[in-house]
């Protein structure tokens, strides 16, 4: 990663979006979304306890050695499709914690099948859990009691997709990482894929679970909260308010990517126009747009696969805008 980013900054490509000589410009939209489910898996042999109606939900190992693990996810719904995640933050606030565990490291991991948060609610502190109710998740279900887990404790990705160190009760923030924007990018992209994270603590050593605050709980304040920014792509204009009077091509962006990345362009006369991308020796991975267009402003996306489906290695690439007589050509980074 290290040699790539060398790379990178040895070339001296911009990192920002730019402008289409003054005449397209892209907006960035904030939102703040709450959690759409969350709940805890709490470790048992017979997978018959959960919280899902619970306001709060736990990570790391017990006073006793049980492991707790967190689920959270958030419908993205209010993110327009062809939208282009830039950041990705979440914040969780911790309401409990051993005042004499030391600081710890949870780590946000991507799930990878869907879960239910049914009404089963644990009394007091809650950290021992309530009965499962039917369609709940619980360390061995996915739903109570008819689908499972491939893995007892939760399917998810073993790479982290962000990291944040907890100690004291108090509000947490994970990202952004390029890990969280990716998620996120697919989620939009393809909803039926989103399942959200799971929360791992330290589960090596006991006393270290944390109890966080769930999308049930009294304070707003409180519950877990993703913050997006992203481009929305309707939100690309024509400043000029008529027909471009010159071409241009913007840098891509977001810049450095993953998965997705978008280019926008402007071309002052019908004709031809083709956008390929070349490895950086010289040889073509993929083409994006080969058609007659009309005068126009416009925006394609790549995905970071070649023209065979292939994700492409991590590094530099050359992306390239013909347009008649006009060529413009602009460097861009993916990184897995």
């Amino acid at each position: 990663m290290t040699n790539v980013y060398a790379i990178w900054k040895g070339l001296a490509c911009t990192l920002a979006i730019g402008a289409y000589a003054g005449l397209v410009q892209a907006q960035g939209t904030s939102v703040q979304i709450t959690a759409s489910k969350d709940n805890t898996l709490y470790e048992s042999t017979s997978g018959a306890t959960s919280n899902g109606a619970g306001i709060h939900f736990f990570v790391g190992k017990t006073n006793g050695g049980s492991i707790r693990r967190g689920l959270v996810a958030f419908d993205l719904s209010e993110i327009p499709q062809g939208a282009t995640i830039s950041s990705v933050t979440l914040t969780l606030n911790m309401s409990k914690t051993n005042i004499a565990a030391p600081t710890t490291s949870i780590s946000l991991h991507r799930v990878l099948a869907d879960w239910g948060e049914a009404t089963s609610d644990a009394t007091g502190q809650e950290g021992r859990g309530a009965a499962a109710t039917p369609d709940d998740a619980t360390w061995i279900h996915r739903f109570f009691n008819t689908d499972t887990w491939n893995t007892a404790g939760g399917d998810f990705q073993s790479t982290t997709s962000g990291i944040a160190a907890v100690s004291g009760v108090a509000s947490y923030t994970w990202g952004s990482t390029n890990e969280m924007v990716a998620d996120v990018q697919s989620w939009v992209d393809n909803p039926e894929g989103n399942f959200g994270w799971l929360l791992k603590g330290n589960e090596s050593s006991n006393t270290t679970a944390k109890r966080f605050d769930t999308r049930e709980n009294a304070s707003a304040a409180n519950r877990p909260i993703l913050n997006i920014n992203f481009i929305d792509p309707t939100n690309v204009e024509d400043r000029s308010g008529q027909t471009p009077t010159g071409f241009a091509m913007a840098q891509n962006y977001p810049n450095p990517f993953n998965p997705t990345t978008q280019i926008n362009y402007a071309i002052a006369r019908s004709g031809r126009t083709q956008i390929e991308i070349f490895n950086i020796l010289g040889s073509k991975v993929r083409t994006l747009v080969n058609a007659v267009q009309p005068a126009g402003t416009y925006r394609v996306r790549w995905d970071g696969k070649n023209d065979g489906g292939a994700v492409v290695a991590n590094g530099v690439y050359v992306y390239r805008l013909r347009a008649g007589s006009f060529v413009d050509m602009k460097k861009m980074l993916f990184v897995k």
